[in-house]
């Protein structure tokens, strides 16, 4: 798509709509900081470097069955964390981003048809299953005001 879109333009300054703009983020790094002092994130670490971000939903753990041979994969991940933030970690020298829980729960409901669920680590003995967002998908959890509380 191209054209023209006031919405993206940049306005004139003005120093109070800036200022109060600058303090609403200031507060919410605040409420960051004080989630993380009271536990309530979540961490993730990317082995592989990819871009990509993993959102597990399920595991399978010591490959239980019932007696008649059907898997017992039970809740995890997403689906359980009390966290109000996710960090996920793209590697360990500092490079991550942080993004607020519910946020990623509105971006997973609204494209649940549209993201392929995935076996991770399926010859272990606690395979996993959930959600593989390509780069693009990460940036647009991020930046659309679609998920937005």
């Amino acid at each position: 798509m191209s054209g023209y879109f006031p919405k993206y333009d940049i306005p004139a300054p003005n120093f109070l709509k800036d200022l109060q703009f600058g303090e609403q983020g200031e507060g919410l790094i605040a409420k960051f900081i004080q989630d993380i002092a009271s536990g309530d994130i979540e961490v993730k670490t990317d082995r592989y470097r990819n871009g990509k971000m993993v959102i597990e939903t399920e595991q399978w753990p010591g490959r239980r069955c019932t007696p008649d041979g059907e898997e017992i994969w039970t809740l995890s991940g997403i689906n359980v964390t009390t966290a109000k933030w996710w960090v996920y970690q793209y590697h360990l020298d500092g490079a991550f981003v942080v993004v607020a829980t519910d946020r990623i729960k509105r971006y997973l409901r609204k494209n649940y048809s549209a993201i392929s669920k995935t076996t991770f680590a399926s010859s272990s003995d606690n395979p996993a299953k959930g959600f593989l967002l390509l780069p693009a998908q990460v940036s647009e959890l991020m930046l659309n005001e679609e998920y937005d509380s």
